[in-house]
């Protein structure tokens, strides 16, 4: 080799390889790079639009009950003394006299054992009942289901025996009830 050829082998042929095979090993590693934030890009957006056709299939699920939850918000936010009673008045008058009867409802003030656990406005309500199992079973069903916030924390059932000799399954209920309110806001 002369001292000709050396430099034009140095510059023209071993240069460009080494510069093209550093500049082929760039590309490459960039492009790997780029190849894997490209997977988990794809990957987010395949979970996004998972997510998405979820929440719509919810939605689709929900829409048509949401008419049926406004009427529990309304029953939720509603004065609950006002409901029990309207709710044991109309339970009372389908039964005869000897069937049910309603012999008191009382509102105390204190809060009793269950309201002070409860965070929100809550009432009281003690009320006493004669008659026998069945109605008492469905005025106690009418205002249970219809008042989702009504617990009931008292039941004290007696036998009247004494009032009605010829009907030994009379008897007299005394119950008593915590009605909790939802506050305006809440859904």
């Amino acid at each position: 080799m002369s001292l000709y050829t050396k430099p034009i082998l140095r510059f023209g042929l071993l240069t460009p390889v080494v510069f093209n095979a550093v500049l082929l090993v760039v590309v490459m590693v960039l492009g790997n790079k780029l190849q894997g934030i490209r997977r988990v890009k794809e990957a987010r957006y395949r979970d996004q639009m998972a997510r998405l056709a979820a929440i719509r299939s919810m939605e689709a699920e929900i829409a048509p009950k949401r008419k049926a939850f406004e009427g529990q918000k309304r029953v939720l936010q509603a004065d609950p003394s006002q409901m029990f009673t309207r709710i044991s008045d109309s339970i009372v008058s389908k039964y005869r006299h000897i069937e049910l009867e309603r012999t008191g409802m009382v509102f105390p003030l204190e809060r009793g054992r269950i309201g002070r656990q409860v965070q929100s406005e809550a009432g009281r309500v003690k009320s006493s009942f004669e008659g026998g199992f069945g109605p008492m079973q469905e005025t106690l069903l009418q205002v249970e289901s219809l008042m989702p916030q009504a617990m009931l924390e008292e039941l004290k059932i007696t036998r009247k025996a004494d009032v009605m000799p010829n009907k030994p399954m009379h008897l007299a209920f005394e119950m008593s009830h915590i009605c909790w309110k939802a506050p305006e806001g809440t859904p």
